[in-house]
């Protein structure tokens, strides 16, 4: 008897791998999804809320990846220049609820949201919030920063030219803000983009002045 070519043996094995595959899929859409075990089904949970303390009450909404923990967090004070390249400390701002904003002219998500950083300073004019944008571009960038942020009023021009925010903050990615509270400590942090000129952005700014 004449085998049968080696086509036809690779097209039958093809239907029953399909039909296995088929009949798999509905058993799966009928009972639903299989047990996994413990150590994988551990790695697939939902991981925990970044926010603890007694703020993690605003993580939600806008904020939703705020980051808070259970007491306020003592950072390291950092130099840059202003518009007119003349030395600021982020401690010169002590004694108002700082929102310091950490971007850069190359980074899209940073020029999307900067607009309603732009509206929160105009919300709290002269209530003892500071939006304090600092831009992290090169030397060479300069005047770029400030055509931008000449249409970005009132918020003002601030540069940190040899990258200390993203070092001693541990900022991987643009945009990053943290929030400091009037001793000039973090009270919280948000990694990446944010609606700024939010109520929920405007409660934890109201709770932090009336500390």
């Amino acid at each position: 008897m004449k085998r049968p070519p080696i086509a036809v043996i690779a097209v039958v094995a093809i239907v029953l791998v399909a039909l296995a595959g088929f009949i798999g899929w509905r058993l799966l859409a009928t009972t639903g999804k299989p047990d996994l075990p413990p150590e994988v089904a551990a790695n697939n949970a939902p991981a925990a809320a970044p926010a603890k303390g007694p703020l993690a009450v605003y993580a939600k909404g806008a904020l939703a990846k705020l980051v808070t923990s259970e007491t306020p967090v003592t950072i390291e004070d950092i130099s840059f220049i202003d518009r007119d390249q003349k030395p600021v400390k982020l401690s010169d701002f002590k004694g108002q609820v700082v929102v310091l904003n950490v971007w850069a002219t190359w980074c899209a998500p940073c020029r999307f949201e900067m607009p309603t950083l732009a509206k929160l300073q105009e919300h709290y004019a002269g209530k003892g919030v500071k939006v304090l944008p600092l831009s992290v571009d090169t030397e060479d960038k300069f005047a770029d920063v400030k055509s931008f942020m000449d249409v970005q009023q009132p918020l003002e021009v601030y540069a940190d030219q040899n990258f200390q925010a993203p070092s001693k903050y541990k900022i991987s990615g643009m945009p990053g803000t943290l929030i400091i509270d009037k001793q000039g400590r973090q009270v919280a942090r948000l990694d990446g983009e944010a609606k700024w000129d939010t109520p929920e952005v405007q409660a934890l700014l109201d709770k932090l002045l009336a500390e």
